[in-house]
């Protein structure tokens, strides 16, 4: 079993018992906080175990200071513990909502109609247009993020996917829009 070891300054306590208290919950509890943190797979909902683990132990910290007494500590911990993951689980939803929010902006500044004189730009981007629209839909989308500038990396974000699933739709998508464009007489390529 994992051991993990907690340095925090005592300063504020006001006796050595309640300090002694303190220790002895620490050396005592430490492996069923880990217990019940790791119960709530921290790694898959992007927390961390040491910031968690650490609020944990200075909101203890804080109730002994407090003198406040605990009957059952193994139930206040598990109380604790819960409550804790509870408002850092909040705290992410909410930077996600606040990245996606940005990410939406982003995407309707970069999004500018077909409103080209130019009747071959205007027949290119019609045909790219319904190319990228016959894509399958978790495709479509990927590559249209792309082509406003998103990252593999943001996109994940946006939709709540791994990276790697990102990536494998955007190319798979990428390689099913040359193959159509091509079909309908499209052919780009880069040169160096």
């Amino acid at each position: 079993m994992k051991t993990y070891c907690i340095k925090i300054k005592l300063i504020e306590m006001n006796s050595q018992a309640r300090k002694d208290d303190f220790e002895s919950l620490i050396k005592n509890f430490t492996g069923l906080i880990y217990f019940h943190i790791k119960k709530f797979n921290v790694k898959n909902n992007a927390l961390d175990y040491d910031d968690i683990s650490q609020e944990v132990i200075l909101k203890l910290w804080k109730v002994i200071n407090n003198e406040k007494k605990i009957k059952h500590y193994s139930s206040y911990i598990k109380k604790v513990v819960n409550s804790t993951i509870i408002d850092y689980l909040r705290k992410s939803r909410r930077q996600q909502q606040v990245i996606s929010s940005k990410m939406q902006e982003k995407i309707f500044e970069k999004q500018v109609p077909f409103k080209e004189k130019d009747d071959q730009k205007n027949f290119l981007k019609k045909k790219i247009y319904s190319a990228v629209e016959s894509l399958i839909e978790s495709r479509k989308k990927v590559v249209k993020l792309y082509l406003l500038d998103l990252t593999i990396e943001e996109m994940s974000i946006l939709f709540n996917w791994t990276e790697d699933k990102t990536r494998n739709l955007l190319y798979r998508g990428l390689s099913d829009l040359k193959k159509n464009l091509k079909g309908n007489g499209i052919e780009y390529e880069d040169k160096p």
